[in-house]
């Protein structure tokens, strides 16, 4: 689940001489850091986020067969209480109630049936309602038909009478103003007295009179005539199919009194007649459905012996799952045991190669504690602490985390951590002066050939790139050392290059 990949690894095995004295294997970098902490749980196989998952898991399992476990126990109380039996004893039951109601649905049908094939005194009576609802239905039509025809006809009448009043109108108008001589405009009221015209012109609009039609007096009385007539036509027509309509009104009325009266006569019939009928047709439903009823019951409580069994054996399942889990919890807890172990190896090489090289300040009373929580190696000196961070000079913080890097290969190589058997140091004493420091610049050195000489099974190759040299007292089995200076017994790596 912790995702890593060789670069964060190598950090632990390149140290290089940019951050070798102001950085602590990426720690106080907010993204990298935690890079660096997955690296250090990886190589001491701390992962407690595994041993959550099965401790919830197993909390998880042991609580569903509790679960399952009470609800068996309850299901056979409530059997035992009300004394349904066993899953044998159901089925019996669940047999007997469908004869049951096998025979029930029989006697039903039997007496549909000899109901069907008599002759229903009340038939003669349906059929007539039967006619009535569609005469009634048809008069009903013919009513809304008739109302429509009487509006229209009122409409035209009105049109009609409108027109006459028009007519009249005119001719009034026309005789009136006839032969008026127009001094001033009717519209603005401006003189035109003065106005010069043809004598065949209008005053008013000074245009060429056109020819008008002139109506004879005959013809006008004629009109008149004919539209008085038209109107009395409509005016009839209305009254008859007023008429008309209120005899409709009153026969729909009276039938629809006869069929009121004829469905209180029916009801009275087939109340009289199928009393006993729907009483017995009554029994029997109640009789099917209570039958019905109890063989959804039966039927359900038949699975309740099923569900005792499905959920034992699921019980007894889970018992596989617990045990595993338990397994798994314990050997993840031996696991964590040993990465604490692997922690704690790591803080005593670390202490060690501090005394061993004469780490300034550090002294045989001193403890190193290293917190799994942000992997921050803490030195304990007479009740104060201090780390990397409060190692003060340059030259201690290079030697803090050469020594760290020492003791992270030597603890993996005593127990066995997937640390790379390569280690490179760029500058193992940056800041730190050979003239000054020889004692400290030759511990360190020998600290340094003691890893790669400590295990032959499994050696660590290690790579120096220093400006001081220190050769090992023992030799080394596949020591090499090579000048870079520039000379011609010391070439450099880029020949062609001469500057700092």
């Amino acid at each position: 689940m912790i995702r890593l990949s060789f670069r964060d690894i190598w950090w632990y095995c390149y140290l290089e001489q940019t951050h070798l004295d102001s950085s602590f294997f990426r720690l106080e970098d907010p993204f990298r850091g935690r890079k660096s902490q997955d690296a250090m749980r990886f190589f001491t196989g701390l992962h407690s986020e595994r041993l959550s998952q099965f401790e919830t898991e197993l909390y998880r399992t042991i609580d569903q067969q509790q679960g399952k476990r009470e609800a068996v126990r309850q299901i056979r109380e409530f059997m035992t209480r009300f004394e349904l039996g066993s899953e044998f004893d159901v089925t019996g039951q669940i047999n007997e109630a469908q004869g049951e109601l096998q025979e029930a649905e029989a006697r039903r049908i039997r007496l549909e049936e000899d109901r069907d094939a008599s002759v229903h005194p009340t038939d003669p009576l349906r059929e007539r309602l039967r006619s009535m609802g569609l005469q009634i239905a048809d008069i009903h039509a013919a009513i809304r038909g008739t109302e429509e025809a009487i509006a229209e006809q009122r409409a035209l009448r009105a049109e009609l009478i409108t027109t006459k009043v028009k007519v009249d109108r005119t001719e009034q108008a026309g005789r009136l103003l006839e032969g008026v001589d127009y001094l001033r405009c009717p519209q603005c009221g401006v003189d035109i007295a003065d106005r010069v015209l043809r004598p065949d012109q209008c005053r008013l609009c000074g245009s060429d009179p056109v020819e008008r039609s002139s109506v004879p007096s005959l013809e006008l009385e004629a009109m008149r005539r004919e539209l008085n007539d038209r109107i009395d036509q409509i005016a009839d027509s209305i009254e008859r199919r007023e008429r008309g309509l209120g005899r409709s009104r009153r026969q729909l009325e009276q039938l629809r009194a006869e069929k009121r009266r004829l469905d209180q006569t029916l009801q009275r019939e087939l109340a009289r007649y199928d009393s006993a009928f729907v009483e017995s047709v009554r029994e029997l439903d109640r009789e099917i459905a209570t039958l019905t009823e109890r063989l959804r019951s039966l039927a359900k409580l038949q699975e309740m012996p099923r569900a005792i069994s499905t959920l034992e054996q699921q019980a007894g399942a889970l018992q596989g799952d617990i045990d595993n889990l338990r397994s798994a919890i314990d050997e993840e807890r031996l696991r964590l045991r040993h990465a604490d172990r692997n922690v704690a190896a790591i803080a005593a090489a670390f202490r060690d190669i501090m005394l061993s090289i004469g780490f300034p300040g550090v002294v045989d009373t001193d403890e190193v504690v290293i917190d799994p929580r942000n992997w921050k190696p803490v030195v304990l000196h007479q009740g104060q602490e201090w780390s990397f961070w409060d190692a003060g000079s340059g030259g201690k913080k290079t030697l803090f985390n050469v020594c760290y890097a020492l003791a992270v290969h030597t603890a993996a190589r005593q127990r066995g951590m997937p640390v790379p058997n390569v280690l490179i140091i760029d500058s193992p004493t940056k800041n730190i002066s050979d003239d000054e420091n020889p004692e400290l610049v030759k511990s360190l050195y020998n600290e340094i050939y003691r890893l790669a000489s400590s295990d032959r099974r499994h050696p660590t190759q290690l790579l120096l790139i220093d400006s001081d040299m220190v050769l090992p007292e023992v030799p080394i089995e596949g020591f090499v050392q090579r000048h870079l200076a520039g000379t011609d017994d010391a070439p450099s790596l880029i020949p062609y290059y001469s500057g700092p």
